[in-house]
């Protein structure tokens, strides 16, 4: 039997290893995967992560985002 709090991540390291599991992520994704973990400021970490940690991850700029996703409006994450 394992035991569930051995290996507790704190939410802001779940929202970046949901990032990091999907390669990237939008807006939406990390809204809707901080809802599943009952974190509210699931996006706001995102934000964080983006301006703490700028080698490990990023956000897209505009150009980028209009190569790889066409006309999007919302941020997208990615793991650099």
């Amino acid at each position: 039997m394992t035991d569930l709090f051995t290996n507790a991540l704190t939410k802001k390291e779940q929202v970046y290893n949901f990032i990091k599991q999907k390669g990237y992520a939008k807006t939406h994704e990390v809204i809707e995967f901080g809802s599943s973990i009952y974190y509210n400021r699931a996006l706001r970490s995102a934000q964080e992560l983006a301006a703490e940690y700028p080698p490990k991850i990023k956000r897209l700029s505009h150009e980028d985002k209009v190569f790889r996703f066409g006309m999007i409006k919302e941020d997208v994450w990615v793991i650099a």
